[in-house]
């Protein structure tokens, strides 16, 4: 082949992946609902401005904490209170029933309120999650041939402490682990088949705990429902959208492997709002193609100056880059000698935090399967400790123009959260 024809193929193989970008990115765009959009931003404001609603409360008693802080700069006490219409019906709040469950009461402990983020969280994490069903007389639904399900995750409340650990917890992990449960069945625990894909410890070991606890994990219910096909929308707010991605990537995977779900969920999309990063490149790759899977779809709004979604920081070492981008060039290997004292470090602390983790979430047995009653030890969940420092996003990049000035609707612009707020999400999208 001779100069000339070698440039021609090369023109025409570039040409072929800017039309295939071009299609990726109108099938995307034909793909994302804008009212959907508005609709599911309700949840985050109903679960993440719980501490908000409690705090301002508390302001006026003169408590010193970071969420009085927030509190005090309230102008407006409404915008905090979510305005769902009449398209869903709420199933499940497991605020309600962990409160519920606690058998404590305001009478026996006054400072008690189970509204509180403190009181009605579960599991090590203090998890809290919404399923909600779509009403099919309701306009035009978001699939005519499937019941569709929302399930909103609670992201970050400042009022309880392990929600706030959860976030700390920014080292990786390997993106994937087979556990063997207390029959001896081997099981795939799988956020991302690609090699070198980790993910953030903190939030891959919340989703365990939110899909898989005894009394209150998400797997249960979805295995629960009289349906026997339908469509699943996940959602969350902040370390909430973070963990919605993780969960996308897990439950594909779980029905793709044929352990989970494999006759409930046809279809699953997620919608998330100020995400924080959940991964590192290679997860990002990896999850960009397993949630278009079966017509799904991933979308992340973020405020761009809302500075939550630049965190973890990306941290690139050259050690990253040739993991990222694999060869066997005589540059690759000297770099990775070079690198392997810092990488091999960040691997060491990485386990240290990891057994902390763990231990932390204790020797309750995760419940795997309630289906088949398939168990298996929390302390047996410890995945691979990852190096890794190259977070990325994850999912089709929604950007909602922020306001600079902080002019939002009932809000103090002085507010050092202000451009973070699920409230403030909504008032961007209502003025898309």
């Amino acid at each position: 082949m001779n100069i000339a024809s070698g440039k021609k193929a090369v023109s025409r193989v570039n040409q072929s992946i800017r039309e295939a970008v071009a299609t990726e990115r109108r099938d995307d765009a034909a793909r994302f609902d804008l009212e959907l959009a508005r609709e599911l931003v309700e949840f985050a404001v109903d679960l993440d401005a719980q501490d908000d609603r409690l705090r301002l409360q508390q302001s006026v008693k003169g408590a010193s904490t970071i969420a009085t802080s927030r509190a005090k700069t309230l102008s407006d006490s409404s915008i905090y209170l979510p305005q769902y219409g009449d398209r869903w019906e709420s199933l499940i709040d497991t605020r309600i029933q962990y409160a519920d469950a606690s058998k404590r009461s305001c009478i026996s402990e006054p400072a008690w309120n189970g509204g509180d983020p403190k009181y009605n969280g579960f599991g090590p994490f203090a998890n809290a999650w919404l399923l909600a069903r779509e009403i099919k007389s309701f306009g035009q639904p978001a699939r005519a041939d499937l019941p569709t399900y929302v399930v909103a995750i609670r992201g970050t409340v400042f009022s309880s402490r392990p929600s706030v650990v959860e976030d700390v917890f920014a080292n990786t992990i390997v993106a994937r682990r087979v556990v063997r449960s207390t029959a001896g069945i081997e099981v795939p625990l799988l956020f991302a088949e690609l090699s070198g894909a980790e993910i953030h410890a903190g939030f891959g070991y919340s989703c365990l705990s939110l899909l898989f606890d005894r009394k209150f994990g998400l797997i249960r219910a979805l295995q629960a429902l009289a349906q026997e096909k339908v469509a699943l929308t996940l959602t969350g707010h902040s370390q909430g959208a973070a963990m919605a991605t993780l969960l996308h990537a897990f439950l594909r995977y779980a029905r793709v492997r044929n352990w989970l779900l494999t006759d409930k969920i046809v279809e699953v999309n997620s919608y998330v709002f100020a995400q924080p990063k959940p991964g590192n490149a290679l997860f990002s790759s990896d999850f960009d193609r397993v949630s278009r899977h079966d017509g799904g779809s991933s979308f992340l709004l973020n405020n761009t100056l809302d500075p939550v979604p630049a965190v973890p920081l990306t941290r690139q070492s050259l050690s990253d880059l040739s993991k990222d981008l694999p060869s066997a060039t005589r540059i690759d290997k000297c770099i990775d000698a070079i690198e392997a004292p810092a990488r091999n470090l960040r691997h060491w602390v990485s386990s240290q935090l990891d057994r902390q983790i763990v231990e932390w979430m204790g020797s309750d047995d995760l419940l795997l399967d309630p289906q088949r009653q398939m168990y298996c030890r929390a302390k047996t969940c410890e995945f691979p400790a990852g190096c890794s420092r190259n977070y990325t996003m994850a999912g089709t990049l929604v950007s909602l123009p922020g306001d600079a000035s902080g002019a939002y609707q009932g809000q103090n612009p002085i507010d050092p959260f202000i451009q973070h707020h699920a409230p403030t999400y909504r008032e961007l999208l209502g003025r898309v």
